[in-house]
């Protein structure tokens, strides 16, 4: 089996989208390695970036992957189709797989697309998205609440039946790396202090997590808010900078991601806010990568009621949050040893189904059914009932 990988990534930034698709390529590396040598053969794993990827960078080691540096990935992937003759063409990008489809169409059979988002009110992505999924061989959606709605979408408007839809509509879920033995383990009855991680935009809620920290520090004062980010968005950058020297914040910038593992255990406490207010709730947007993070490592995680969060811990998770009050209050309640103990379980048991080689499972299965299914055409399936 012969697969090209490619993502619309600038550059290397141990940022969310960049780490998720490195996370993938580690899980699949793994899972090559794990095979005996004869099968282990019968394997090509490329990747063709916009920039040069070392064996190393950021902590990613490879054996099995092959990455390949291109100022133009689409065009080279088509060329290097025509010797290396890829059986699926793994694509997150919409624009770079529309652009695929455009320059050799016949590739649509072969395409497998990383859906991140949509809006379903914005005809113009719902276009381009029809189109991708029409042409493609399989898209994937990152959550099964966003695979759903496209199907139900997609069930609504006719053009295709229950059985194309089932095969065609696929998961491929968020991966963890998992930790390392060596990661800090938190000694019984170390303060605990508040963590974020990961990209800083306004909708993140970091001004309410500084306005809990200064609730908490008045019958807590040692507690902290530690705030690691590898990019604040541009017009956010002055107010951030402004919250990020707040009394009782402490300002980490961008770190590695196993030196973020390590503050995430030694806080002992996630932050992941999330503050909605676009007219389309997509499902895809309503969970931070790094609530994963936290799970994975059986770190309780403060986070508001999304669509996204409910499906990752459930309807009656008991440390959903509105505002900085409920923040304090539930760090008071988290100060308990034996609730903290039961939280911290819950969440790693929630979360053992994002660790990178369990959650590959589902993808590796998928792409075997159809390398053994073979080439097959892509068009539509109407869902007509059949004449008598």
């Amino acid at each position: 089996m012969r697969i090209c990988f490619s993502c619309n990534l600038i550059e290397f930034k141990p940022k969310g989208n960049v780490l998720q698709f490195f996370i993938l390529l580690r899980a699949l590396d793994r899972k090559v390695a794990q095979l005996p040598a004869h099968e282990r053969d019968q394997y090509s794993l490329d990747c063709v970036l916009p920039f040069q990827f070392r064996n190393g960078m950021g902590g990613f080691t490879f054996q099995h992957v092959q990455f390949y540096r291109s100022n133009h990935p689409i065009e080279d992937i088509i060329r290097r189709d025509k010797n290396q003759k890829y059986d699926f063409i793994f694509i997150r990008g919409r624009n770079e797989a529309i652009k695929l489809l455009d320059q050799k169409p016949s590739l649509g059979s072969k395409l497998l697309f990383l859906a991140i988002q949509y809006n379903l009110n914005d005809p113009y992505i719902m276009g381009r998205l029809n189109r991708i999924f029409k042409h493609s061989r399989l898209v994937f959606f990152q959550t099964e609440p966003n695979a759903q709605r496209y199907r139900t979408y997609q069930l609504q408007r006719g053009n295709y039946s229950n059985q194309e839809l089932d095969r065609k509509i696929q998961v491929l879920p968020q991966f963890v790396e998992p930790p390392k033995d060596s990661l800090y383990e938190r000694p019984q009855g170390e303060p605990l202090d508040l963590i974020v991680a990961g990209v800083i935009r306004p909708r993140y809620g970091l001004s309410v997590a500084t306005k809990a920290i200064r609730f908490i520090r008045e019958n807590h004062p040692q507690a902290k808010l530690r705030v690691l980010y590898p990019s604040i968005v541009g017009k956010y950058k002055k107010q951030a900078k402004t919250l990020l020297r707040k009394r009782g914040v402490v300002d980490h910038g961008q770190k590695s991601m196993w030196t973020t593992k390590k503050l995430i255990l030694k806080s002992g406490i996630g932050i992941a806010l999330l503050y909605d207010k676009t007219s389309d709730q997509n499902p895809s947007h309503s969970y931070l990568s790094r609530i994963l993070e936290y799970m994975a490592l059986g770190v309780p995680v403060l986070t508001t009621r999304t669509i996204g969060n409910v499906a990752l811990l459930g309807e009656s998770y008991p440390l959903f949050v509105l505002d900085a009050y409920d923040i304090a209050g539930h760090y008071e309640k988290l100060c308990d040893h034996t609730f903290y103990q039961e939280m911290s379980q819950y969440v790693s048991s929630r979360g053992e189904r994002f660790l990178a080689d369990h959650a590959v499972q589902s993808f590796w299965a998928t792409v075997q059914t159809e390398f053994l299914i073979g080439p097959r055409a892509t068009v539509p399936q109407l869902n007509k009932p059949t004449p008598p």
